[in-house]
């Protein structure tokens, strides 16, 4: 019993400076940044990471080809590079001066074909297929007709007469204290119709009509 109790004081000798020295000098001296990193990385894994170039890794932009953009580019930089400054801005005021006189002309042709569209056109006589209800003169019948009609404007037709009625239903009419509707110009009417044609119903009944579709023109 005398040595066991030998032997524990001993042992606690022993350790009790070992432990003391290991704590005072744990708390004078502070880890670095990569010991404590390496006190939770496996013995394996390495505590300074490789630097990887931006060839061998991460998202890289896929290089398109450009070769004839660039050689373009690479011309009229070399073209430029070569004339002084008053050559230049000779050169641009050319291109400038030729890109107004571009959209000069192109408005030009715009206003001649506006105008041209909104020019009157002169009577004449049109066609249009349609069935024979649609004519509205009260038949019920799917039978279809190509009625032929006069539209257009008879501006050149007008008289002395057409000039005066245009004048006084803008202003005459009203200082006379009249509210007439007049005809201020010749009208687009047939002065021909086509004979006269026949067709069935939608319960077979035969209709014979006239005087519906125009066979000639004129301003009257």
């Amino acid at each position: 019993m005398l040595c066991g109790a030998a032997l524990s004081i001993l042992l606690v000798r022993n350790i009790g400076p070992r432990t003391k020295q290991h704590s005072s000098s744990s708390s004078s001296r502070q880890p670095s940044s990569s010991e404590s990193m390496s006190g939770y990385l496996p013995p394996s894994y390495p505590t300074e990471l490789p630097v990887v170039p931006p060839q061998m890794g991460g998202l890289q932009r896929r290089i398109r080809s450009a070769d004839g953009m660039n050689s373009l580019l690479s011309e009229f930089s070399v073209i430029f590079q070569s004339f002084t400054e008053g050559e230049l801005q000779h050169v641009i005021g050319t291109l400038l001066d030729r890109k107004g006189r571009k959209g000069q002309r192109l408005g030009e042709t715009q206003t001649r074909r506006t105008k041209r569209a909104r020019r009157p056109k002169p009577c004449s006589l049109r066609e249009l297929e349609l069935t024979v209800s649609e004519l509205g003169l009260g038949y019920d019948s799917d039978e279809t007709v190509l009625l032929r009609y006069c539209s257009g404007k008879c501006t050149a037709h007008r008289q002395n007469y057409d000039i005066t009625m245009e004048h006084m239903t803008k202003t005459g009419f009203k200082k006379k204290g009249r509210k007439d509707k007049v005809s201020n110009g010749p009208c687009c009417r047939p002065t021909a119709y086509e004979k006269e044609f026949s067709f069935l119903d939608n319960k077979s009944r035969y209709h014979t009509i006239q005087n519906v579709s125009a066979k000639n023109c004129g301003c009257v």
